[in-house]
């Protein structure tokens, strides 16, 4: 059982979740991924919406495409997508790819993202599961490049999964990551809250705990028999859930509807760390580079609603140019910023 008495602990929420629920360890998929329908809540351009020239989070989706893609030098190549979710990158990099397989440990993701590949009338991409901190299903040297977002942090121990995405990368592949550091939670941010819909009566509560220092978090999930519109409504706070309102009190007035309790601890290593574990693994060339969204979205604001490109192909021209160069750019490591590495 993950240990949870920390000083920034003041509410005792926490130790009194670990004394009367006594949650359950549990990986990732089994917390909360298996469980989605889908993990970005339909929102991804071209994948779920229209794409929207207008919109300046469509441009920063766009952006990232390219980031993925000229990162990993992977038009025309064999890339790996490591934790796709709802297919994302995998789906929008894959016309650009030879051929994109995406792997995760979440059969529920696997399905969805395979459905949404059919949907889409795209051939060139697969996608199969794995056990969580297993061997990847893939002979050694497989991969061009790999495409890893916002997922290796999510599995059980982060330094072993980069040794086995070194192993099936081709030497003088590349991979770029995406991540989750800590960093930006510091300051009053460490403690936070996020209700999940499960159907009309059920809904899961779950309940951050980072510690940032030390660059690791604990989620504690508790399924609740309680619509998700009713429990957001009794933790709302000027219209938004808030952490300030989960109380003991109000664990104890649910208790007997909570119908199960788990946590999940997940390790969220700053850019120094990741450079670090990159360098061990035997990663010959790292660069802490920025990001391929963040450039998109300084671009659309140098439009005007008048000049700005308006359709799907002309506005990835005027992102991949700026794109190809800002992800070669050193970026500071204070930044944590996006991490590409070759073997």
């Amino acid at each position: 059982m993950p240990e949870t008495n920390w000083d920034f602990n003041e509410t005792g929420v926490f130790d009194w979740i670990e004394r009367e629920l006594k949650p359950e360890p549990c990986t990732s998929e089994e917390f909360v991924y298996n469980e989605m329908e889908s993990q970005s809540g339909y929102s991804l351009p071209v994948i779920y919406q229209p794409f929207d020239a207008g919109n300046k989070w469509h441009w920063s989706d766009r952006g990232m495409l390219f980031d993925f893609l000229y990162s990993t030098d992977g038009e025309g190549k064999k890339l790996l997508d490591f934790g796709p979710g709802d297919g994302w990158p995998s789906l929008i990099v894959a016309p650009f790819a030879r051929e994109v397989i995406g792997v995760d440990s979440s059969e529920k993701r696997v399905k969805v993202c395979t459905e949404n590949a059919r949907r889409l009338g795209i051939r060139n991409a697969s996608f199969v599961s794995y056990k969580s901190g297993s061997s990847l299903p893939f002979e050694d040297n497989t991969f061009d490049g790999i495409m890893a977002a916002s997922s290796i942090e999510q599995t059980p121990d982060p330094r072993k999964t980069l040794k086995e995405l070194f192993r099936v990368l081709k030497p003088g592949g590349r991979i770029r990551i995406f991540y989750e550091a800590l960093s930006d939670y510091k300051g009053g941010y460490e403690r936070d809250i996020w209700i999940v819909g499960m159907g009309n009566r059920t809904c899961k509560l779950v309940l951050f705990n980072r510690d940032p220092d030390n660059e690791y978090a604990l989620q504690y999930g508790l399924t609740i028999a309680m619509p998700g519109r009713e429990l957001t409504e009794r933790l709302s706070d000027g219209g938004e859930v808030s952490f300030e309102k989960v109380s003991v009190s109000f664990l104890e007035e649910i208790k007997g509807i909570i119908t199960r309790a788990q946590v999940l601890k997940t390790i969220h290593p700053s850019a120094k760390t990741w450079i670090s574990w990159l360098k061990e693994t035997g990663f010959k060339e790292i660069l802490p580079a920025y990001s391929g969204g963040m450039a998109a979205v300084k671009l659309f604001d140098l439009y005007t609603d008048d000049n700005r490109p308006s359709d799907l192909d002309s506005t990835d021209e005027a992102i991949k140019k700026v794109v190809r160069i800002v992800t070669g750019l050193e970026a500071p490591v204070s930044l944590d910023p996006m991490i590409t590495a070759v073997k």
